[in-house]
């Protein structure tokens, strides 16, 4: 993972920067982690069958970034920021995301998506399994005009894109295609931020009231979660972030649905420790430890050992020998 101190560096003002990061393109292209908007580390999804790639535009103003771009096969996270630049202390961020086909710069386009609202400290966690439009934005508080403790509220939620939206955001794509030369003096930059800030007022004054997802939608991600780890658990690569894949959701996502009860991570670790324990309880299970850990998806036997101590009391060759001592009675 790369340093923080400097994947949080703001972009300097002015003119329109482009990055392209993929397979065709050999100036770019490292195989390694790339930087994105709002500091996002840009990297391939593992066991993804679309296309690896991250391709788009950010325009600053003096103060106000706003991004869009094409991405596809990619994992885009950053961890929770402990520091900041200090005109970045009382910001908002949004993400907006739109699934469809082509490019973000095509005329005509999808209007199907969702948007976030983060703060510049916040953790991002966001995964895109097939083509998808990505939208970012990232505005001082001061600049909005909207009660700080109102932006407080909307954070950590889903909202579904209006057509309005959606056409609000498709409108300021054209602002990368056609800005350079004309942004090289104060006033202009000074335009951009009050541009972007009013759409971000606009983005968030009217964001659907209703969260997304709801209930019902929740309560699906859940079952599919648990039924996904039921069958796959022994699998030492089943993690979190390939459950979220196999569902096409985010990893935040995932974990939101789980906000309140246990993580998907413990589930896995559970069940897996259950396994471990129907094994050692069977006559006829293998006799090393060390086998009973890897067969059960664990990469360690020492981690194995005090998970299951944790989980049951005993150590597996205590367990063990209890219950084979039992079934002989």
């Amino acid at each position: 993972m790369t340093d923080p101190t400097t994947r949080y560096d703001v972009p300097p003002p002015g003119a329109v920067a482009w990055l392209d990061v993929s397979a065709d393109n050999p100036n770019t292209w490292t195989g390694r982690l790339r930087t994105g908007p709002l500091g996002l580390r840009i990297a391939p999804l593992r066991h993804a069958r679309a296309p690896y790639f991250f391709k788009g535009a950010r325009l600053r103003g003096t103060r106000c970034i706003w991004s869009a771009s094409t991405l596809s096969g990619a994992d885009l996270y950053r961890a929770a920021r402990t520091v900041v630049a200090p005109s970045f202390d009382r910001g908002v961020q949004i993400l907006a995301r739109m699934e469809g086909g082509g490019s973000v710069f095509d005329p005509v386009g999808t209007s199907v998506g969702t948007m976030r609202v983060f703060d510049p400290l916040d953790e991002i966690a966001e995964q895109f399994v097939a083509n998808t439009h990505l939208f970012t934005l990232s505005i001082p508080l001061a600049a909005i005009g909207i009660e700080p403790g109102a932006i407080r509220g909307m954070r950590d939620r889903t909202y579904d894109l209006t057509p309005f939206q959606s056409q609000l955001l498709r409108t300021a794509v054209s602002l990368l295609l056609v800005g350079g030369d004309e942004l090289n003096t104060a006033s202009s930059l000074v335009g951009v931020d009050r541009y972007l800030a009013a759409m971000a007022a606009l983005l968030l004054r009217t964001a659907v009231q209703k969260a997304s997802p709801d209930l019902a939608a929740v309560e699906q991600v859940r079952l599919r979660t648990d039924a996904i780890i039921f069958e796959q658990a022994t699998d030492p690569n089943l993690t979190p972030a390939s459950i979220a894949a196999q569902l096409n959701i985010s990893l935040r996502q995932l974990y939101r649905a789980f906000n309140g009860v246990e993580s998907p991570a413990a589930r896995i670790r559970r069940r897996r420790l259950e396994r471990a324990a129907e094994i050692l309880a069977s006559r006829n299970g293998p006799g090393h430890v060390e086998r009973v850990a890897l067969e059960c998806g664990f990469a360690s036997a020492e981690y194995f050992s005090r998970a299951f101590r944790r989980e049951f009391g005993l150590s597996p060759r205590a367990y063990r020998s209890a219950h084979r001592d039992t079934t002989a009675r």
